[in-house]
């Protein structure tokens, strides 16, 4: 403790409670350091001062560090399985995402975009039941075009490219959730986005081989 006494005149002595400055030590006027609460929040583990920059800095280690958050957890943290619902749903989210943006389709007219909104699949499956029953011709539309006579291999080959689209989705999905499932820290929870190219190694093969066998079956 600080303590300002009255000196002679109007000038004020600082002295030190209770505690005697060793050889080398002075007082700081500054403000005292914020000492981190917990984990997450701002603020130092082990506050020193440097007198090279007349600022506080970190003397803590980072292996120290991770050893005192551990010790010292965020109050308000979720917990894994909140975490793991909450990664779901993100993951949910943009399976259907990339499921109704649709694909791209090479036709008569150069490459054309296909959108699969609910009503874009119950159009298409029409007009592709229609060309099973014989139809050589069936009115549908590209994104942003004029609705015009799409050719039943026209027809056949969105069709066919609209359920790679969702075949491929729907399994990357199932695997990206089953890893959500299984994994076993927040970190690991946190690192997962919808792309297949950081699946871990087991999963990445299984998926492969389902692709590869649907793709054998509608071929």
């Amino acid at each position: 403790m600080v303590q300002a006494d009255q000196g002679q005149g109007e000038e004020q002595e600082w002295k030190v409670q209770n505690y005697t400055l060793s050889e080398g030590e002075q007082l700081v006027d500054t403000a005292p350091p914020t000492v981190r609460p917990y984990a997450g929040a701002a603020g130092f583990v082990s506050p020193k001062w440097d007198s090279d920059t007349s600022t506080w800095i970190e003397a803590a280690t980072e292996e120290e560090i991770a050893a005192w958050e551990v010790e010292h957890p965020d109050p308000n943290a979720k917990t894994l399985e909140e975490l793991r619902a909450d990664k779901e749903t993100e993951i949910s989210d943009a399976c259907n995402a990339a499921i109704v943006a649709g694909m791209d389709v090479e036709t008569s007219q150069g490459t054309e975009h296909f959108a699969l909104q609910e009503t874009d699949q119950i159009n298409l499956t029409t007009a592709y039941n229609a060309v099973l029953s014989g139809a050589t011709s069936y009115p549908y539309h590209a994104d942003g075009q004029l609705c015009r006579m799409f050719t039943a291999e026209e027809i056949t080959a969105i069709s066919a490219a609209s359920i790679s689209h969702k075949l491929y989705h729907t399994t990357l999905c199932n695997h990206l959730l089953t890893w959500v499932r299984r994994a076993k820290t927040a970190e690991e929870v946190g690192s997962i986005t919808y792309s297949a190219d950081n699946l871990p190694d087991d999963l990445a093969a299984n998926m492969a081989q389902v692709l590869a066998a649907a793709t054998a079956i509608n071929a």
